[in-house]
């Protein structure tokens, strides 16, 4: 292998990708079946019924790119870049499942996304450093104004409206904590001890964290998928796979145990 000299790209890709499948086999077996389910329903998102349906399913639409590139990262040996996007597919899927179970409206959604750029509006107008805002201060006064009584939801809300606050207490915390935070968690494995008690540090892929990447994007796939079948968005055959294959999730999680 080259990734001493090409890193994650060039002919390391291909390598670094036929090692990780030679290595973690049965886990990256699971998550293309987790693919498969996860393209079954999408294709069915043309035949949407209602606004639920709708809104639904285009988060789940993200949600399907989200775990992809997850597993492109995680079959790289880009693992700890693969746990911080399965937590941005985890922020999605608890907006899903708000949906899912009619604890958010539309409306509510069209605000909370309002209300985040109201906010960015407003810490530009109210900076001082930044000269270029000049131009566009009006517009974003404007824009400001008309959306003042808009207001944000949560993430934590989104999760317990969804009735998924263990997954955000649990594994969500530990994707911000350990991989999308600049933690020292995050970057313990990039440490080399030597001889004498020195330390450097080597970029290397970091293929311990396989497991956790392959089933954290794998846990939140299958939760994407659920929130789909309780918006009509999946049919009875499609039912049974994610019942049985959420319960093969939950053996492997037990087998591998990765955050151990």
């Amino acid at each position: 292998m080259t990734f001493e000299t090409e890193d994650f790209a060039g002919r390391s890709a291909a390598a670094l990708q036929a090692e990780q499948r030679q290595r973690n086999g049965e886990l990256f077996d699971f998550a293309d079946k987790c693919a498969r389910l996860a393209l079954e329903i999408a294709g069915r998102l043309r035949a949407v019924k209602n606004r639920r349906q709708l809104v639904a399913g285009a988060f789940f639409a993200r949600c399907v790119t989200h775990f992809q590139a997850a597993m492109l990262l995680a079959e790289s040996g880009m693992t700890l870049e693969s746990l911080a996007m399965s937590r941005g597919l985890l922020e999605t899927v608890f907006v899903m499942l708000a949906i899912a179970e009619d604890a958010v409206s539309p409306g509510e959604l069209a605000a909370h996304d309002s209300a985040s750029r109201v906010k960015h509006a407003n810490t530009l107008l109210n900076a001082k450093d930044y000269g270029n805002v000049e131009p566009f201060k009006e517009k974003l006064q404007d824009f400001s104004s008309l959306h003042k009584d808009s207001a944000t939801i949560d993430m934590r809300e989104f999760a317990r409206r969804g009735k998924a606050l263990a997954a955000y207490d649990g594994l969500y915390r530990h994707l911000s904590h350990h991989a999308a935070h600049p933690s020292l968690s995050a970057v313990d494995e990039y440490f080399e001890r030597h001889d004498g008690g020195k330390f450097s540090v080597q970029l290397k892929p970091l293929f311990s964290k396989t497991p956790a990447a392959v089933l954290s994007a794998a846990t939140g796939i299958l939760l994407a998928c659920f929130a789909c079948e309780k918006c009509g968005l999946s049919i009875a055959d499609t039912d049974v796979k994610l019942g049985q294959t959420w319960s093969e999730c939950e053996k492997l999680d037990q087998r591998y145990r990765p955050w151990a």
